[in-house]
């Protein structure tokens, strides 16, 4: 039973995974869900024929007792035999706000419509989702955002997708590194809209991005944001900017991975999408939405033969004569990965600070390690078109984090594929990736108005002015070095001239370095082989998930007893 369980820099296999504190993962029993809090908000369940059954944020789901699965009360199509109703709730101009059902239960409706002879509602209505059917649920995350952000406001908990593990368990026993998260102000409360520069923990692998802030708004001619440390980790931020890019109303608008904004004013969905075993799986990536791919990890084992990858092949109509697709890519790198970026690292034990420097300074192990990253794709995922000379690499997915993920620009040539079929293929290693949506737009891009903004103020926890430290990308860095560190930002919104419509992005560089624990035992045959070995990486790494969720288990079945 599947469960679900962050120049284009290369990444080393100790630095690959930059996500914050959710979990996708996998369980084979009711056990698993038990150890979900009672009090745990479930605000959607996405089951494995792909429908999302949403809760409202007033009145969420929880686990049924026991550990079965997720009830409460959904938004739901239901046509009902008159003769079932009991009773009907009517306001003063005699609309039906509610139906008694014979049998006790209750219907609080939003539509009601009488047709055919049967009674058609929408209406939120009693729903248990058992585990077997459960693919990933969607969980409100608060306590650790109120800690951190005391002092900076109102700030609202993130929805993240988890497995049915518990979150809390997975955070305590898989706390891992994280990118620095911003949050925005929408003008009621800072909301987690972004995090930054992923994947890159050491100053040699230092990168900019460009993330969007579909959360901002302006208020008061000022955009307010809070940059965040809530990891274990330094944060080294070199640079943090705004850009704000005027388009035409209508039109997405997103960043490739050098800046350059491409416009998407007719985005394709894929007409089909298929899985290596031909399991259709477009339900899941045809849409941004809560439903998405992630391995199916039944029956898989480390030591499968072949590749331990996946592939996914989607199909999209080509308009004859295209030359140039742009791909719209709603992708993720999983909560797994991150843990096992913390696996990779203590094998180095005490002799890690050298090969942090090695690579700081772009020496030997610099270099192997980016091509073992080009090679294993664990944190930068190749895009491969197929063509008449066959499957060809042409442009590449950086992973982002389970916790907040905005789409990401790549241009494909395809002007040597004939017919009115694009063909797109991923290969991702298993547990390793989260497949949203993709979507192909073949226009030009349309002309956008792209103002940089620096901040006008940004103080730290202590009140300090660190505005210099984020101007420019020069090595000169904002440093927050402890759990909890927090910088507030405001920034000048210009004016927006008439008949256009703004995106905002967050231009952000800078690395972080994890607080791992290197003082044990080394195990340098076992890097060695993770760096040299092709697949090595994918297959250890899914060995020691297993084990992991083996010590749930125990601890679980030890504690009913």
């Amino acid at each position: 039973m599947a469960k679900k369980i962050v120049t284009v820099i290369l990444l080393p296999a100790f630095c690959v995974f930059c996500m914050s504190c959710a979990s996708n993962t996998q369980v084979k029993g009711p056990s698993d869900v038990a150890r979900f809090s009672p009090r745990t908000a479930i605000f959607a369940v996405v089951t494995k024929s792909g429908e999302t059954i949403e809760f409202r944020k007033t009145d969420p789901g929880r686990i049924v007792p026991g550990g079965g699965g997720v009830t409460g009360k959904a938004l739901r199509e239901i046509d009902i035999e008159p003769a079932d109703v009991e009773r009907t709730i009517r306001d003063k101009n005699n609309k039906p706000l509610g139906l008694y059902l014979k049998g006790g239960v209750y219907y609080e409706l939003v539509t009601y419509e009488e047709r055919d002879g049967k009674i058609h509602v929408s209406a939120f209505a009693p729903i248990t989702i058992p585990v077997a059917d459960i693919q990933q649920v969607w969980v409100r995350k608060n306590d650790t955002f109120r800690s951190v952000m005391g002092g900076a406001g109102l700030i609202a908990g993130a929805i993240i997708v988890v497995g049915v593990i518990s979150l809390a368990v997975f955070m305590h026993e898989l706390e891992t590194s994280s990118c620095p998260l911003v949050y925005s102000w929408n003008g009621a409360e800072f909301v987690l809209d972004a995090e930054l520069y992923g994947a890159a923990i050491s100053e040699g692998l230092k990168r900019a991005e460009w993330v969007e802030l579909s959360e901002l708004r302006e208020v008061n001619g000022e955009y307010r944001l809070v940059l965040a440390n809530e990891l274990d980790e330094t944060d080294h931020t070199d640079e943090l900017k705004l850009v704000a890019v005027d388009h035409a109303p209508g039109v997405k608008v997103a960043a490739d991975l050098s800046g350059r904004f491409h416009t998407f004013a007719a985005p394709v969905p894929p007409a089909s999408a298929v899985d290596q075993t031909g399991r259709d799986v477009l339900t899941f990536v045809r849409a941004n939405d809560k439903a998405f791919w992630l391995s199916d990890l039944e029956g898989r084992e480390p030591d499968d033969p072949g590749e331990f990858r996946d592939e996914l092949v989607f199909e999209f109509p080509k308009p004859a004569g295209a030359k140039t697709a742009k791909l719209l890519a709603n992708v993720w790198t999983t909560e797994w990965g991150a843990h096992s970026s913390w696996i990779f690292l203590e094998h180095y034990g005490p002799s890690l600070p050298e090969k942090y420097a090695e690579v700081d300074s772009h020496g030997p192990m610099y270099a192997k390690f980016v091509n073992w990253a080009a090679a294993e794709e664990l944190a930068a995922l190749k895009v491969w078109v197929e063509t008449p000379a066959g499957w060809k690499a042409r442009s590449m997915i950086m992973g982002g984090a389970p916790v907040i993920t905005k789409d990401k620009a790549s241009v494909l040539p395809v002007g040597d594929i004939p017919g009115e079929t694009l063909r797109i293929k991923l290969r991702p290693p298993v547990n390793f990736w989260m497949v949203n949506s993709l979507a192909v737009d073949y226009g030009e891009d349309q002309a956008v108005e792209a103002t940089e903004l620096a901040a006008a103020t940004a103080l730290d926890r202590t009140g300090r002015d660190v505005r210099t430290e984020l101007a420019a990308t020069d090595g000169s860095y904002l440093i927050s070095p402890d759990r909890g560190d927090r910088t507030e930002l405001v920034f000048a919104a210009p004016p927006l001239k008439p008949g256009l419509q703004r995106t905002v992005f967050v231009k952000a560089s800078g690395f972080y370095k994890s607080h791992v624990d290197a003082t044990g035992t080394p195990r340098l045959e076992l890097a060695e082989r993770i760096l040299t070995e092709p697949g090595f990486a994918a297959r250890f790494s899914f060995r020691e998930y297993l084990k992991w969720q083996a010590g749930l288990r125990a601890a679980a079945n030890g504690a009913k007893r």
